[in-house]
C-alpha cells in the first residue's frame, strides 16, 4: 500500500510513513521479506498425505496439481524428485489389455439405430459395453447400462469373468431402477456376452427391442466408451486399484455419487445426467 502512494503520488517514504503512523522501519522489514520456502521435507509430508489419501493412485503430475490447490508453491520436477527420494511410486496396470469382446454373438441382430437421432427422452435407447479394470491382484471387468438421452448409467455389474451373467447382472439392475412402462431398445457391440441365450431372456421379459453395431464399426456404441474413457482417467490417471473390494466401493462412489448426480456433461448443456432428466421430466 505505501508504495502504491509513493507510486502514485511521488511524495518520500518518510512524510507517508508519519502521515500514516507507521514506522518507516516496518515498512522496509516488510519490503526486504521473501515468501517462506518450504523445505524438501515439508513439501515431501504434504506429498506422502496427498500420496496415500489416494490409496497410492496418483503419479507426480496430479499430486502437483493438488498441492496447487491448496497454494503450496512447487515445480513438478521437485515433486518427482521427492517422491523417487522417498520411494513412492503410484501403482500401474500391466501393459496387457485384456479384450473384452469377441465379437462372435450368435445370430447378430439389427443395428436398429442407423439413421436415427439421438433420443430426446429417457427409456428410449439404452446402450451397454464392458470394459476392463486393472487392479494390483488382476483384472476385473466392468460392464454397464447407460440411457442416451441422459448418458445416465442406470445399471452396472463388476466381475472377475467374461461370462454372460456379467452383461444380465448389469441389465437387471437398469431394468430395477427404471419405473417405466416404455420398451426401450438396447444396443450394444457384437460381444458374445450380448447374443447369449440368458442375455437374449432378460430382453424379452423386459419387451426389450435389441440392437447391435456391426463389426467393426461400433459408431453407436461411442457414448459408452466414451464413459469407460472418462472413469478411467478420472479415477486411475493410469494407475490401478488396490484390490476388488477397492475398486467396488470407489466405483460406486463415483458412479452413484457423482457421474450420475453431480458431474456436469457438455452434451447435456453442462448439466448432470440426473439434473438433465429432471428437467425433461418438468416440460413434460
Amino acid at each position: 500500500m505505501i508504495d502504491d502512494i509513493h507510486q502514485s503520488t511521488g511524495h518520500g517514504i518518510r512524510p507517508i510513513c508519519d502521515a500514516l503512523g507507521v514506522p518507516r522501519s516496518s515498512y522496509y522489514h516488510a519490503a526486504q521479506a521473501t515468501p517462506t520456502q518450504r523445505s524438501d521435507r515439508q513439501i515431501g509430508d504434504l506429498i506422502e498425505e496427498i500420496f496415500k489419501r489416494h490409496r497410492r493412485r496418483y503419479g507426480h503430475r496430479r499430486i502437483w496439481k493438488e498441492l496447487a490447490d491448496d497454494n503450496v508453491v512447487c515445480a513438478p520436477s521437485r515433486v518427482r524428485r521427492i517422491m523417487r527420494e522417498r520411494g513412492l511410486k503410484a501403482i500401474q496396470p500391466k501393459t496387457y489389455v485384456p479384450r473384452t469382446s469377441d465379437g462372435r454373438a450368435d445370430k447378430p441382430a439389427p443395428n436398429l439405430l442407423i439413421g436415427q437421432p439421438l433420443p430426446e427422452t429417457p427409456d428410449q435407447v439404452w446402450a451397454g459395453d464392458i470394459t476392463c479394470i486393472p487392479t494390483t491382484s488382476g483384472w476385473l471387468y466392468l460392464a454397464v447400462v447407460i440411457d442416451l438421452c441422459s448418458r445416465k448409467i442406470i445399471g452396472w455389474a463388476l466381475a472377475d469373468h467374461l461370462r454372460a451373467e456379467l452383461a444380465v447382472d448389469a441389465l437387471k439392475q437398469a431394468i430395477g431402477s427404471r419405473s417405466t412402462t416404455r420398451k426401450p431398445i438396447f444396443h450394444s457391440d457384437r460381444g458374445s456376452q450380448y447374443g447369449s441365450a440368458a442375455f437374449r431372456k432378460i430382453l424379452r421379459q423386459g419387451g426389450i427391442r435389441q440392437s447391435m453395431s456391426a463389426r467393426a464399426n461400433p459408431y453407436h456404441n461411442a457414448w459408452t466408451e466414451s464413459f469407460m474413457g472418462t472413469l478411467k482417467a478420472e479415477m486411475l490417471d493410469g494407475g490401478c486399484f488396490i484390490n476388488a473390494q477397492d475398486a467396488r466401493t470407489e466405483l460406486f462412489d463415483y458412479i452413484e455419487s457423482y457421474y450420475n448426480n453431480h458431474r456436469k456433461h457438455s452434451a447435456l448443456g453442462y448439466k448432470s445426467p440426473d439434473q438433465f432428466e429432471t428437467l425433461i421430466m418438468s416440460r413434460n
